[in-house]
């Protein structure tokens, strides 16, 4: 029998708690003892009560009560295990989900992950509100063994009091397992609408910030303020309509065990009247009635932080999918032929893009040109296996789906149009393919022309990038691209525009150091530049409309302008 492949969310959850499995280990064994002294107070108290009260004892009575102050230091110790480990187990849950979310940034690119969130700041929400969420649900798991220790202790502890009183206890369980079947499919719905609220007011808001000194030169930038309270809105009535189911369901399960009190306590003073319990078995029912009622309280709220910590997860999972296309992981080999057959992507309500025919030998220059929107950026994208595509495409005579990951991306190198730098310098951000030296750094940059976007920089290596590079201009964000495909060192170089912000004297210095150093390689550009078309070794136009025919492979001429009838054509 065909077994059924787990739910993502359910399964990043299992994956999660399988990284911190130590450190969830050890905060259950310090829980546990805990628990066990907390559950020794109320007894010890009530056979304290009986020997100085009921037996007028004082010195028995000291002795529990010396009892009970050891009793508390144990419980002490316990609960600071317990959340020292716990502490921990949800820090290094943190690190491990904040770093498989950056490594599907570095290796998807922004732009194939905003087509799996509603955009940029959805992708912000996943990895801190998401992520918390996580967390909140990691550092509360160990609660539930608590309560399931509680549940062994005090069933047969309270049915040794008196089996009326275990009855009165009993009766709270088929109310609260009503509460914990209506209220989480509620409480999960509402959730999720609030985590998909938030997403759309953080891409509202990454939009707003990045677009409104531009946008108030045309008067836009109103719209854009209301745009942002409107989802302000939306984020404030579903956060509304979430506290209604939550402060319900709390109240609900609060109330039943502090009515089975309050009957337990008429139960027990019939008992004690009629002399089948003592003062102290009545007191002691009471403290562990108080127990029942705040381990009921943190169910409560541990079955909420998992059904939330599951919506968090399924949208974290969205991110961390790998892209749809089929791979056994075979190894690229290191220098080869490209050879593309009917390479074609569908775009969900928008004509496809190809297919795309073109062979290419180390060394050659591909120019994709055509007009805006016609699909450079996405073919660009299928070569490097970040979107799925039909047709064939192979380096070295393996198909590019078949490779795995790692040999994938040490073989094609994108550099696209919108590059993502991270936080930092901008060595820290060319170091992310790997160590090297300050050698081989100067070399490639100068390749690059990452030199010549540094000289106006008075802290060089070492200046700060801001936040998604934006302390830089987007012609320097594009050389630092360029010069961290080029540490690479692989064998396939695709460019997306990589020169379309610079001037043109950059450009052209920039053109003839690449030029002469890729040499051995393979580079397919997408461009509107002439610069890049005349150095280019052969032209490929796509077209904004679907031609019947299909696509030619001819070699242009080197020059800015090739003749129609010199022109590959493609669909797009």
């Amino acid at each position: 029998m065909k077994r059924r492949r787990a739910a993502p969310a359910p399964r990043l959850l299992r994956q999660c708690l399988a990284e911190v499995r130590g450190e969830f280990a050890r905060s259950v064994g310090w829980a546990a003892l805990r628990q066990c002294a907390f559950l020794a107070l109320p007894w010890l108290l009530g056979r304290a009560v009986d020997a100085g009260v009921a037996r007028s004892s004082p010195g028995v009575a000291a002795g529990w009560a010396l009892a009970f102050v050891a009793v508390a230091a144990v419980e002490y110790a316990g609960m600071r295990g317990w959340q020292l480990w716990s502490n921990l187990a949800e820090a290094r849950a943190g690190t491990w989900l904040r770093g498989r979310l950056l490594k599907a940034v570095l290796t998807t690119g922004t732009e194939t992950l905003r087509g799996r969130t509603d955009g940029s700041g959805d992708l912000t929400t996943r990895a801190t509100r998401d992520v918390d969420t996580v967390l909140t649900w990691v550092h509360g798991l160990t609660t539930w063994v608590v309560i399931g220790l509680t549940g062994l202790v005090l069933v047969p502890a309270i049915g040794g009091l008196d089996p009326l009183l275990l009855l009165v206890a009993a009766l709270t369980v088929p109310v609260l397992m009503v509460l914990n079947r209506v209220f989480p499919p509620v409480f999960a719905r509402r959730a999720e609408e609030l985590s998909e609220a938030h997403g759309r007011r953080a891409s509202v808001t990454g939009e707003l910030l990045a677009a409104l000194l531009p946008l108030r030169g045309v008067g836009a930038e109103g719209r854009m303020v209301e745009r942002h309270h409107l989802r302000s809105a939306e984020v404030t009535r579903r956060t509304r309509r979430l506290a209604s189911v939550s402060s319900v369901w709390e109240a609900a399960a609060a109330v039943v065990p502090l009515l089975a009190v309050a009957a337990g306590l008429l139960a027990g003073g019939h008992a004690v009247v009629d002399g089948r319990i003592t003062v102290g078995a009545l007191t002691t029912f009471v403290l562990w009635m108080g127990t029942v009622s705040l381990a009921v309280t943190v169910m409560i709220a541990r079955l909420g932080d998992r059904g939330e910590a599951l919506v968090a997860a399924g949208r974290i999972s969205a991110v961390l999918a790998p892209v749809p296309v089929p791979g056994a992981g075979v190894a690229l080999p290191g220098a080869g032929a490209l050879r593309v057959r009917g390479l074609t992507v569908r775009r969900p309500g928008r004509p496809p893009v190809g297919p795309l025919d073109l062979d290419a030998v180390p060394g050659e220059w591909i120019a994709l040109t055509g007009p805006t929107g016609c699909g450079k950026s996405t073919l660009l994208r299928a070569l490097a296996r970040l979107v799925p595509y039909e047709g064939e495409a192979g380096f070295g005579g393996v198909p590019l789906a078949d490779a795995g990951g790692d040999e994938l991306y040490d073989t094609v190198g994108l550099v696209p149009d919108g590059p993502l730098l991270l936080h930092g310098t901008v060595r820290e951000n060319l170091l992310l393919t790997g160590d090297h030296d300050d050698a081989v750094l100067d070399a490639v940059a100068r390749v690059a022309g990452l030199d010549l976007a540094l000289a106006p920089l008075s802290e060089g290596w070492d200046t700060q990038v801001g936040e998604r590079g934006r302390a830089l201009s987007g012609g320097q964000r594009h050389l630092v691209a360029l010069t961290r495909a080029l540490l690479r060192d692989g064998p396939v170089l695709l460019l997306d525009d990589v020169t379309a912000a610079l001037d043109a004297r950059t450009e052209a210095v920039v053109l003839a150091r690449l030029r002469e150093a890729t040499a051995g390689r393979i580079v397919v550009l997408a461009t509107h530049s002439p610069a890049v078309r005349a150095l280019a070794d052969r032209e490929i136009v796509l077209p904004h409309a679907v031609p019947a025919d299909g696509a030619a492979d001819v070699p242009a001429p080197r020059r800015a302008g090739p003749a129609p009838s010199d022109q590959e054509a493609c669909h797009g």
